[in-house]
C-alpha cells in the first residue's frame, strides 16, 4: 500500500507565449521531507498465524521528477510495548524493510521507531480486526462499458458488537474503505466492476481491517489521488498521519503506521 510519488507542494505557472520571446519560470524547490509507508498484516491461517510486513522510506521530491528517492541507510525497529522486546527489521532493498516483524497480539501496543540522519519517528498502533470474505463469483453487470467492465461480487461479514472501519484491496492499486454503520454485524454483498482484465487473470482481493484514524487518512488520500476510490498515484501532499518526529517535532514525516489483520480471497476472472 505504498505511495508512487509525493509532491509537497504544487505552484501554479502562468506562461506567457509570443512569437520572439521564451519565457522560462523557475520552479521553487523545498526542502525533501521523510515519507514513511508502514503497514505489517496478520492473518490467523488456520491456527499457525503468520505476520507479512513492509516499511518503505522515500523522501518527497520535486513535481516533475520522474523518480521517488528512497531514504536510505536509516535504522528501523518495532517494539512490543507490553514485553519491551525490540525488533530490528532488515533492509532488504535501498528504504524497503521487509523481514524482521514480532508474531503479533490483539489488544498491544507496538511501536515503530525509524532513526534517519539523526532523527527519532515514532508511531504506537495496535492489531486491528478485520471481518471475513464470505464469497467472491463473477457477474454479468457493468457500470458504462459491457466490453471492457468484469463485475465481481464480493460478500463479507461484519465483526460483529463493534463499530468497526475496513480497506479493501483490489488489486492494481484500486483501493476502498467502508465502514459497518449501516450494515453492523451482518454480511455485505456489493459489486466491484474491474476494467481491462482477461479471462485466466488472477485476482488477489484483501481486506484488512482498520481504526477510524486510518480509515480518514485513506479517504483523504484516494480523494487527493483524484481517483475517487482509485488507487494512491497521487500521495496526499497535505494530510498529516500518525507518525511523529521526536526530535524536532516540527520536521513532521508524511505517512502512517497501521497493523491489521488480513483476509485474503483468490479469485480466477472467467
Amino acid at each position: 500500500m505504498a505511495l508512487k510519488k509525493h509532491i509537497l507542494r504544487f505552484i501554479p505557472l502562468l506562461v506567457f507565449f509570443s512569437c520572439e520571446d521564451v519565457i522560462d519560470v523557475d520552479l521553487a524547490t523545498v526542502e525533501p521531507k521523510l515519507v514513511i509507508d508502514a503497514l505489517v498484516g496478520y492473518n490467523v491461517n488456520n491456527g499457525d498465524p503468520i505476520t507479512i510486513g513492509q516499511v518503505r522510506l522515500t523522501l518527497t521530491t520535486d513535481f516533475f521528477a520522474e523518480e521517488v528517492p528512497p531514504a536510505e541507510n536509516a535504522s528501523v525497529q518495532i517494539i512490543d510495548e507490553e514485553t519491551g522486546d525490540v525488533y530490528p527489521l532488515t533492509e532488504n532493498e535501498p528504504g524497503i524493510f521487509r523481514d524482521g516483524f514480532p508474531d503479533l497480539e490483539f489488544g498491544r501496543d507496538y511501536t515503530l521507531v525509524v532513526i534517519y540522519q539523526g532523527q527519532t519517528y515514532r508511531a504506537t498502533e495496535q492489531l486491528q480486526p478485520t471481518g471475513q470474505i464470505e464469497n467472491v463469483e463473477q457477474g454479468d453487470g457493468f457500470l458504462f462499458d459491457e466490453d471492457e467492465e468484469t463485475e465481481v461480487i464480493v460478500t463479507f461479514v461484519d465483526i460483529p458488537d463493534q463499530r468497526n472501519y475496513y480497506l479493501f484491496a483490489f488489486g492494481f492499486d484500486n483501493y476502498l474503505v467502508t465502514d459497518d454503520e449501516f450494515y453492523q454485524d451482518q454480511s455485505l454483498t456489493f459489486s466491484y466492476f474491474y476494467e481491462d482484465i482477461e479471462p485466466g487473470d488472477l485476482l488477489t482481493i484483501t481486506l484488512l481491517g482498520i481504526d477510524k484514524e486510518f480509515a480518514s487518512y485513506v479517504d483523504q488520500a484516494l480523494v487527493q489521488a483524484g481517483e475517487d476510490g482509485g488507487g494512491f498515484g497521487v500521495p496526499p501532499a497535505t494530510v498529516r498521519g500518525n507518525v511523529l518526529n521526536n526530535t524536532e517535532p516540527d520536521n513532521f514525516p508524511f505517512g502512517y503506521f497501521a497493523i491489521s489483520e488480513v483476509d485474503v480471497e483468490l479469485f480466477t476472472v472467467q
